[in-house]
């Protein structure tokens, strides 16, 4: 079990691609710390599912936007230990917004959420001493452009740079910071609330298809085990080869 005797902390993990990154890890021998923010539920039953597969999982409520609840949870984690070792920050959020609709609210709750929490909890991670994998969740969206996506494509590009960065300056003390990007990835309610989209995706990308979840939480899972031992500062993309062919 590649994670075998590991703790991962993952944010967000309450739902979507989240909680399928948890119950992957768990299913590779870590012990997984399942952060949320409001949706407790949601962690109670992911921690639930690991529970029933053998695997061990703990909740980790916190916002991930607020410096001292983030410091809190980390001295916490840290008491009981079980400071983890590994660092996925895939908390976040998406919605389409018209440039000249948007408040300064809604660029900052992007930035916040995107952004601010993923380096919030990176510091803290490398500052705990034990860390030594962060994975950061980003998007192709960082590096194209998309209509009414401006504030989302500026903080996943921000995450991408972090990451880069973050790579530069902790590698000398052993701590390997990546990021993984997908495209579109599949949920339930896809097809519904974007029929045109996936018809015209499906159509174009290479492999003909969506990004499956666990796509996403299977490269996060290499990128945290000693199989990317020499790898660091990378962003890594997995989107059915839609890159290579947009803009479409």
């Amino acid at each position: 079990m590649k994670l075998s005797q590991k703790t991962a902390l993952i944010t967000g993990a309450s739902g979507g691609i989240g909680a399928v990154i948890a119950l992957c890890f768990a299913e590779a021998g870590a012990k997984v710390l399942l952060g949320y923010g409001q949706n407790q539920q949601g962690a109670i039953d992911v921690k639930a599912k690991i529970e029933a597969g053998g695997g061990q999982a703990e909740l980790a409520g916190f916002d991930v936007t607020d410096e001292a609840p983030v410091e809190a949870a980390f001295a916490k984690f840290a008491t009981q230990n079980q400071t983890p070792g590994i660092l996925i920050n895939n908390a976040g959020v998406f919605s389409i917004q018209p440039l000249m609709d948007m408040r300064a609210k809604d660029w900052d709750e992007a930035m916040r959420l995107n952004l601010r929490g993923t380096f919030l909890c990176s510091r803290e991670a490398v500052a705990s001493g034990t860390c030594r994998v962060i994975v950061n969740i980003a998007s192709i969206a960082a590096n194209l452009s998309h209509e009414h996506l401006n504030h989302y494509c500026a903080a996943k590009a921000g995450v991408v740079s972090l990451t880069r960065n973050m790579a530069r300056e902790f590698g000398p003390a052993g701590v390997r910071v990546n990021a993984v990007s997908p495209g579109l990835v599949w949920r339930e309610t896809l097809d519904d609330e974007w029929p045109q989209g996936v018809e015209k995706w499906n159509n174009t990308a290479p492999l003909g298809r969506v990004v499956q979840p666990k796509e996403v939480a299977k490269a996060c899972l290499f990128l945290a085990s000693d199989d990317a031992a020499a790898i660091t500062g990378i962003d890594l993309t997995i989107d059915a080869g839609i890159s290579v062919v947009l803009p479409f």
